[in-house]
């Protein structure tokens, strides 16, 4: 509904740009078409900017179209102010609005792309940081699942602060500590079936130390 509300807008907005335009009356040079014609193309980029923004529900593809949306925006904000200008000043020549109104178009564009290739390379390096920090929340929430299915009240005491230990460790995971991380987690898994629940703890407690102190080792 959110997205169907937006370009009602622009529906009405290009509407009522040109009731206004063909309304006054005024000589319609061709200094005034070339500024109208680049009017109109920035109501298209404008809607194509949101169809950008919105093609996607998640909060990623939302932080990636909607600064370019502001920018289209902006674009066609200073686009129509031009546009007001050369219909003043309608004797201008003709290279004179084609040599504004592409700048401003250009300018544009520029912004537009860097803005979107900035976003994406922020948003790429959050999914990569996600990614290397799930081990630690998957553990944590294993751990605290166990904890709460734990009768033996000692047992459950000592499952709660190994998840406490987990949720302080060094979120940040590599490549190089996989094999150990595995380890760790086939542990957890198993924790139902082991003989020894305090040793399987005290077990997991050494790894997860020898796993952050290598964290540790690796951010030097």
């Amino acid at each position: 509904m959110r997205n169907k509300t937006a370009y009602i807008v622009i529906a009405i907005l290009f509407v009522l740009f040109h009731v206004v335009v063909f309304t006054i009356p005024m000589e319609k040079t061709a200094c005034f078409w070339v500024a109208y014609g680049f009017s109109v193309l920035s109501f298209f980029i404008v809607t194509f900017s949101w169809k950008i923004s919105a093609v996607k529900k998640s909060l990623q593809s939302l932080f990636l179209g909607i600064p370019v949306f502001y920018v289209s925006v902006v674009y066609c904000v200073l686009q129509l102010l031009t546009f007001v200008v050369f219909m003043i000043v309608n004797r201008a020549p003709v290279w004179a609005a084609v040599l504004v109104c592409s700048l401003i178009l250009g300018i544009s564009c520029i912004c537009m792309i860097t803005t979107k290739a900035g976003a994406e390379t922020i948003a790429d390096t959050e999914v990569k940081v996600a990614a290397k920090r799930k081990f630690i929340k998957d553990l944590q929430i294993e751990v605290e699942l166990l904890a709460e299915k734990e009768s033996d009240k000692e047992t459950k005491e000592k499952l709660f602060l190994l998840a406490k230990k987990i949720r302080l460790s060094d979120p940040m995971s590599d490549e190089s500590l996989s094999t150990l991380e595995e380890e760790i987690f086939a542990i957890v898994e198993n924790f139902c079936n082991s003989t020894d629940k305090n040793e399987t703890i005290s077990e997991v407690e050494r790894l997860l130390l020898r796993r952050n102190k290598q964290v540790m080792d690796l951010k030097g």
